[in-house]
């Protein structure tokens, strides 16, 4: 198998799977509050439904390690926003004893 295939042949299955995540199923379709920051979760439907990011309870260093973890495998969330998405994830998926 030529390199030049092998590498047409990866592009092309990476260009399907990002199609295939990226279409909206009913997973991604969790109804989450529109308040300031919310855009910002929608940044972790590239990796995992919606569900999965809110369904999390966690206090203020739970979320930031959480984040920090999510930043570090590729999560496209600058420096600069993280601390608004975790006062969204706070304000409506804290754990009530703050973990």
């Amino acid at each position: 198998m030529s390199d030049s295939w092998s590498a047409a042949a990866g592009a092309a299955a990476l260009a399907v799977a990002v199609v295939v995540s990226s279409a909206p199923t009913a997973a991604q379709q969790a109804d989450i509050p529109q308040t300031p920051g919310w855009d910002l979760v929608m940044r972790c439907v590239i990796c995992h439904s919606v569900e999965i990011a809110v369904q999390q309870r966690f206090g203020p260093q739970g979320w930031s390690d959480t984040l920090d973890r999510m930043i570090a495998y590729g999560a496209p969330i600058p420096p600069e926003d993280k601390a608004q998405l975790i006062a969204y994830l706070l304000r409506h998926y804290r754990d009530p004893n703050g973990r």
